[in-house]
């Protein structure tokens, strides 16, 4: 398998993909695509259909949505367990991941994905605020019916795709309340998201609309 990504700095839609396959210690060759730069575009047209990251192939298969990159995965290596073992379960993480991938706009717009940064001060409008304050709703209500560590007990596509949020709670100093805030802590201190932050202090690309002040 091939993994195509985008800047780690910046790609939260690549890191989810990505760190799902780390987890589950899936073997796969990783692409990057240094984005908004002349070799970036040129990668895009190549390799990416829809011109956006990730995509992923494997063999003739070419899929370029990260929800179903990782459902993909999920399906084909059902012994990693990357989906909650009951039907009841199995729907409530499809709907918490699909509400993240197609929700929480303003949070994207106002809180997009940076590694490296720090912002200090930041107040969030009132639609970024709706949009955490969601967040934490789902986050709280997963980790008290699972008892945790994880969302649905172990880990499994939910966490993949809720990863780039504990990094935007980080990046913007927004303190969570305590279960969501061990919670964003666990999934910062994860092996995989370690390498995925250390990566993006060596990328050198700079997406001025991702560096908010």
């Amino acid at each position: 398998m091939r993994l195509v990504i985008g800047n780690k700095n910046y790609s939260s839609w690549s890191l989810r993909p990505w760190i799902l396959l780390k987890h589950a210690r899936i073997k796969f060759e990783e692409v990057r695509i240094p984005l908004f730069t002349h070799d970036g575009a040129r990668m895009l047209d190549e390799l990416c259909p829809a011109k956006q990251v990730p995509v992923l192939y494997d063999g003739r298969l070419v899929l370029w949505d990260s929800l179903a990159i990782c459902e993909y995965i999920a399906d084909k290596f059902p012994d990693k367990k990357l989906l909650p073992l009951s039907a009841t379960d199995r729907a409530r993480a499809r709907a918490v991941s699909a509400e993240m991938h197609s929700g929480f706009h303003a949070l994207r717009t106002n809180m997009p994905m940076n590694c490296r940064r720090r912002v200090e001060n930041f107040k969030p409008d009132l639609e970024t605020e709706i949009d955490i304050n969601r967040v934490v709703q789902l986050l709280e209500q997963a980790l008290m019916d699972s008892k945790g560590p994880w969302l649905f007990g172990h880990y499994t596509v939910a966490d993949a795709m809720y990863a780039p949020i504990a990094s935007r709670f980080l990046t913007y100093g927004v303190r969570a309340p305590n279960v969501t805030q061990a919670y964003f802590e666990r999934v910062l201190d994860d092996a995989a998201m370690k390498v995925w932050f250390e990566d993006a202090t060596h990328e050198t690309e700079i997406i001025e609309k991702a560096e908010v002040d």
